[in-house]
C-alpha cells in the first residue's frame, strides 16, 4: 500500500478528494429486505455519491426518500428477458420515481454472433428510456466476452447513442479489470461514458479505474471506498 501511494500522482489525488461524485452507491440483493434497502438510502445519503442503484421493484420504495438520484436495474442479471419485458420495467423504473437504468442486453444472442438482433434491442431500449427523460447504460458483462465481442459490442452501443456502457453486473465469472477499460474506451472513441462495474472493492482500485477511462464506478461497497481514499490522503504524502 506504501509503495502505491508513493506513486500517486495529482491526478489520483485529485480523484481521491472527490471518489463519493464517481460511485453509483449498489445494493442488489435478493435476500434483503425493504426496510434494509431504506436503511441503506439513508446511510448512503451522508455521502455525496452519483446515485442509488437498487431493484426495479424497489425504485419506487426509495426514490421519494432519497436525495440522490435512483437508478433501476433492468433485465438483470443475465439480460434474457424479452426485449418487451425490459421496456416494461423501465416503465417501472420511470413511474417509481428513478433517474436513471442500467440495462443487461441479451448476453445469449451476444455471444451468438447475432449483432443485428442486438443492435435491434439495444436501439429500443435506448429510445424508450430516452423518451422517458432517463439515462440509459448497457450493461454488456465484459467478464463472459471475448477482446474481439467486447470491442464490437462497445462500438454497438456508442452507435445506438447509449449515455453509457457499463462493464459487469457483479454476477459475473469475473468483475471489471483494468483491459475491459482500456478496450472500451479505444472502441467508444469518447462518443459514450463507461461505467465500471463489478468486484471494485478499494479506493486505489477506483482510482486506477477512472485514471485509465472509467467515468463511473458501480460498487456495492461505496461507504468504505470513501473511508479509505479519506485514510490514504490524510498520510499526507508529498509527491
Amino acid at each position: 500500500m506504501t509503495g502505491l501511494i508513493k506513486a500517486m500522482s495529482g491526478d489520483v489525488k485529485f480523484i481521491l478528494k472527490n471518489i463519493s461524485k464517481y460511485i453509483d452507491q449498489t445494493l442488489l440483493k435478493y435476500e434483503s429486505s425493504l426496510r434494509e434497502y431504506i436503511d441503506f438510502v439513508n446511510k448512503s445519503e451522508k455521502y455525496d455519491f452519483r446515485s442509488i442503484v437498487v431493484p426495479s421493484t424497489v425504485v419506487g420504495h426509495v426514490a421519494p426518500i432519497s436525495k440522490l438520484p435512483v437508478v433501476g436495474v433492468v433485465g438483470f442479471p443475465f439480460g434474457y428477458h424479452p426485449a418487451e419485458a425490459k421496456i416494461k420495467e423501465i416503465d417501472a423504473v420511470a413511474n417509481g420515481g428513478g433517474k436513471e437504468v442500467d440495462v443487461v442486453i441479451n448476453l445469449i444472442y451476444l455471444k451468438e454472433g447475432l449483432y443485428d438482433e442486438v443492435r435491434k434491442e439495444i436501439k429500443s431500449l435506448v429510445s424508450y428510456a430516452h423518451d422517458l427523460g432517463l439515462a440509459i447504460k448497457i450493461i454488456v458483462e465484459t467478464s463472459i466476452l471475448t477482446i474481439d465481442e467486447i470491442i464490437k459490442i462497445a462500438e454497438i452501443v456508442a452507435s445506438e447513442k447509449a449515455d453509457f456502457i457499463k462493464t459487469n453486473t457483479g454476477f459475473g465469472p469475473r468483475g471489471v479489470c483494468l483491459e475491459d477499460i482500456i478496450l472500451i474506451k479505444r472502441a467508444v472513441r469518447g462518443k459514450i461514458k463507461i461505467k465500471a462495474a463489478g468486484g471494485v472493492r478499494t479506493a486505489l482500485d477506483a482510482a486506477c479505474l477512472l485514471i485509465h477511462g472509467a467515468d463511473v464506478i458501480g460498487t456495492s461497497r461505496g461507504i468504505k471506498i470513501v473511508e479509505e481514499a479519506e485514510k490514504i490522503l490524510d498520510l499526507n504524502i508529498t509527491i
